[in-house]
């Protein structure tokens, strides 16, 4: 009777599983769950995000209309002038279609004009 030798060892088995178990998963367990909280709460404090969607050959009125559906904003930083296109079409944006960026950002975009030279 290799382990019931003066009837002591089962307990003491026992207690030093017991001791272990709560050493090596119990308190670690603990520590991490004020770690866990405070991740969850700075996910969820972040704004919501959305995809910038390609506005570049589009009309100003239609590139309204796709920028508002994503819960973003759209201004006109530039109109060029030297192009042979179509007044009204954008020809640039920035940030560029495909981003990820909080929803209400502004997009800026390049507008097509009329070439002032003729």
């Amino acid at each position: 009777m290799g382990y019931r030798i003066r009837g002591k060892k089962p307990l003491l088995i026992a207690t030093l599983t017991a001791i272990a178990f709560v050493s090596f998963v119990v308190l670690p367990a603990i520590a991490l769950v004020p770690l866990a909280i405070s991740v969850r709460r700075e996910r969820l404090s972040r704004p919501p995000q959305t995809s910038v969607p390609v506005l570049v050959g589009m009309t100003y009125q239609t590139a309204q209309i796709k920028v508002r559906d994503a819960n973003l904003k759209i201004r006109v930083l530039a109109n060029r002038h030297d192009l042979q296109l179509e007044p009204g079409i954008i020809i640039a944006q920035t940030p560029q279609g495909g981003e990820r960026v909080d929803c209400g950002t502004v997009i800026g975009v390049t507008l097509s004009a009329d070439d002032r030279r003729r």
